[in-house]
C-alpha cells in the first residue's frame, strides 16, 4: 500500500475553505459534510505510519435520509441514526453520479455547439458553392469561347485541284525480314537479336538507415488516488522511457539485366512492283485532268489519287483552305457566299448558295 495523504474540504454553507479531512463538521457553521462534498489535496501533507495505520481505505457511505456522510465503520448516520443498511451510494457513488451529469451536459453542450458549427459550415459551403459556381460559370464561358464552333461568314476566292498516278516498276530488290515472303528467293538467314527482355539477374546488399523508439529507462510516477473518506493514497507504478536509436538494415535490391530474344532473320532478294515516279496534274478550274503517263515496257500504273479544295476569305483579309469532296467542289465557284461552322478540330460544316448543305469539310494545314 502507498502512503496515506490528508485531504481537505470546502463548506458549502459558509464558504469555510480547507477544512482537514478528518474533520466531519465544517468549524464555521457546524453543518456535517454531505453530498456536494468533493475532497482535494493542497498539498503533500502526509501522514504518518502510525497514523495511516488508522485510516480507513473505505469510502465514506450516504445517509439516504439526511444526506450526511459516515465513516465506512459506522453501522448508524451519525446525523440522523439511520442504519447503514438502508443506505446503498458512498462518496465514490456521488462523484460517479455528478461526473455524470456533468458529461451529459458537456454532450448536450456539444451537441449545440456541434449543430451551430454545421451551420457556419453550411453557410460557409454554400458561399463557396456559390463561387464555386460562378467560377465554373466563367470556366464554362472560357471554354464554350474556346471549343464552341465558330460561326463564320466567308466568300470564296479561289479553287484548286490537285490529281495524280503512281507508276511502278518491276524490279527486283534485296530485303530482310523476320519472315519470308513468298516467292523470295534467299540469300541467307541470321539468328539475330529480336528484342530485349527484362530478367532478374542478381541483388545487390544495400544498407538503409533507419530509427526505431527503444526502452532507455524506466521511471516511477506517482498518482493520488481519493479514498473518499478526506484522505488520498499515493500509488506508484514504473512508466517507461523511450529514445530514438539509429539502426542500419541490410536490404537485398534486384538488379535485372537486358536479355537478347534471337530469333531467325532472312536475307532475300524478290521481284516486285516499285513505285519509281508519279504522274501529277493540278489546276484552279472546274475542269480536273488525269495526267496519262507514258509507260515502258516494265512499268505499270499504279494508284490514282486525287483532292479538291476551296480557299474562302474571312472578315475581308483571313484566308483559310478546305478540302472538299469532288460532287460539292464542282457545285462551289469564286465568289460564292459560305455560311461556315468551324470547330476547334480543323472540320467545319459549309452551307453555300447553290445547294450545298452542312457538308463536313477539312481545314488544310
Amino acid at each position: 500500500m502507498g502512503k496515506i495523504i490528508k485531504g481537505y474540504w470546502d463548506c458549502s454553507s459558509c464558504g469555510t475553505t480547507g477544512i482537514s479531512g478528518d474533520v466531519r463538521n465544517c468549524p464555521g457553521c457546524g453543518k456535517p459534510r454531505g453530498d456536494d462534498v468533493k475532497f482535494y489535496m493542497k498539498d503533500k501533507n502526509y501522514l504518518s505510519d502510525e497514523e495511516a495505520e488508522k485510516v480507513s481505505r473505505e469510502a465514506d457511505w450516504y445517509c439516504s435520509y439526511c444526506g450526511a456522510l459516515n465513516p465506512a465503520d459506522a453501522e448508524k448516520c451519525k446525523g440522523c441514526g439511520a442504519a447503514k443498511a438502508d443506505s446503498e451510494k458512498n462518496y465514490h457513488d456521488l462523484r460517479r453520479e455528478e461526473q455524470a451529469k456533468a458529461d451529459a451536459a458537456a454532450a448536450k453542450k456539444a451537441e449545440r455547439d456541434n449543430a451551430a458549427l454545421e451551420q457556419q459550415r453550411a453557410a460557409a459551403k454554400k458561399k463557396r458553392l456559390i463561387g464555386f459556381g460562378i467560377a465554373a460559370v466563367a470556366i464554362i464561358a472560357i471554354l464554350m469561347a474556346i471549343f464552341m464552333p465558330k460561326n463564320l461568314d466567308a466568300q470564296i476566292t479561289g479553287i484548286s485541284w490537285e490529281r495524280s498516278i503512281a507508276v511502278e516498276q518491276y524490279q527486283n530488290v534485296e530485303e530482310s525480314d523476320w519472315e519470308l515472303p513468298e516467292g523470295a528467293n534467299l540469300h541467307e538467314k541470321k539468328n539475330e537479336v529480336h528484342h530485349y527482355d527484362q530478367v532478374l539477374d542478381h541483388y545487390e546488399t544495400e544498407y538503409v538507415e533507419k530509427t526505431r523508439e527503444v526502452i532507455d529507462h524506466y521511471e516511477t510516477v506517482y498518482e493520488y488516488e481519493d479514498l473518499g473518506n478526506g484522505n488520498f493514497e499515493e500509488v506508484s507504478h514504473e512508466e517507461p522511457v523511450y529514445v530514438t536509436e539509429t539502426y542500419t538494415e541490410e536490404v537485398q535490391t534486384p538488379v535485372y539485366r537486358d536479355e537478347p530474344v534471337y530469333q531467325t532473320k532472312y536475307y532475300y532478294d524478290i521481284d516486285k512492283w516499285v513505285e519509281v515516279r508519279t504522274s501529277d496534274a493540278s489546276g484552279t478550274d472546274h475542269n480536273p485532268k488525269w495526267n496519262e503517263p507514258t509507260l515502258a515496257a516494265d512499268e505499270r500504273e499504279g494508284e490514282r489519287t486525287e483532292s479538291y479544295h476551296i480557299t474562302v476569305s474571312v472578315k475581308g483579309d483571313e484566308e483559310i483552305s478546305y478540302t472538299v469532296n469532288e460532287e460539292a467542289w464542282k457545285k462551289l465557284n469564286v465568289g460564292d457566299s459560305l455560311k461556315i461552322k468551324q470547330h476547334h478540330d480543323g472540320t467545319a460544316e459549309i452551307t453555300s448558295e447553290n445547294g450545298v448543305e452542312n457538308l463536313t469539310v477539312y481545314k488544310d494545314k
